[in-house]
């Protein structure tokens, strides 16, 4: 379940891009991750805004506690994005505990500046690199992807540089046509997305299927990821900003 966890982990970054952090309290959106059929995982996933003002986003991820025990899971990540005299800096901190898999990983990326520095404290190891300048690290490439929703020149397409795991991965996105879904809000218009990997490594084994977007309060609603081992899927069942739950439109009950 590693390998599943960590991708869907990447896809529903997308999810905390939804309204931009403005208090302490912030947002919180919670998912539920099946396998084939059956609840494993929960997702939780928070945006907020620091005394310092910079932005931070944080997701984690753990098994529920029957699977635990015979193979626990807790992975988190959280990124904080800072104004510097150089552009904006973009750290990047993820953890990882699955079984006996550790995983204990620093980027930080300046975009403007096609500079990227990863540490890996596990095997004490650290390497500068140049990068594509504009690239993005997994927070800025799902903002980039809400931006296309609500009408952005990227809304044509193209390819992005995805800087992460010490490794820089070509990535294409096409954004389908708008259709009716069930969720677990009642019907909602969502807009499919097919992110196309070019990288020899990224998507290779666990490849998305399908990531349905909100329309009306753009959201990750829902995000499939076909594996060797069957079908995983996480779905919102929990959004809050400031606390208070956010209000969805009304079914359309003609549709």
């Amino acid at each position: 379940m590693k390998p599943i966890l960590a991708i869907l982990a990447g896809l529903l970054l997308a999810s905390f891009m939804s309204i931009p952090a403005r208090a302490a309290g912030g947002e919180r959106l919670e998912y539920d991750v099946t396998w084939v059929g059956v609840s494993v995982a929960s997702m939780a996933i928070q945006s907020q805004t620091n005394e310092a003002g910079n932005t931070i986003r944080s997701l984690r991820i753990r098994n529920r506690p029957w699977l635990s025990l015979v193979y626990p899971v807790d992975t988190f990540i959280e990124c904080e994005i800072e104004a510097t005299s150089e552009g904006p800096r973009h750290t990047v901190r993820k953890t990882v505990s699955e079984r006996e898999f550790k995983q204990n990983d620093t980027l930080v990326l300046w975009p403007d500046q096609r500079k990227a520095f990863w540490s890996n404290a596990v095997e004490r190891t650290v390497h500068w690199s140049l990068v594509p300048k504009g690239s993005r690290d997994l927070v800025t490439f799902f903002f980039d992807l809400r931006e296309v929703l609500a009408g952005s020149p990227l809304a044509a397409g193209g390819s992005y540089q995805l800087v992460m795991d010490g490794a820089v991965h070509d990535l294409d996105i096409k954004i389908g046509k708008p259709k009716t879904i069930r969720s677990a809000f009642g019907r909602l218009e969502a807009i499919p997305v097919d992110a196309i990997s070019r990288s020899p490594t990224l998507f290779s084994r666990n490849r998305p299927k399908s990531v349905w977007v909100a329309i009306a309060k753009p959201s990750v609603l829902s995000a499939d990821v076909e594996t060797r081992f069957g079908p995983v899927r996480a779905t919102l069942v929990k959004w809050e900003v400031e606390g208070t739950p956010v209000e969805w439109p009304k079914p359309d009950r003609k549709r």
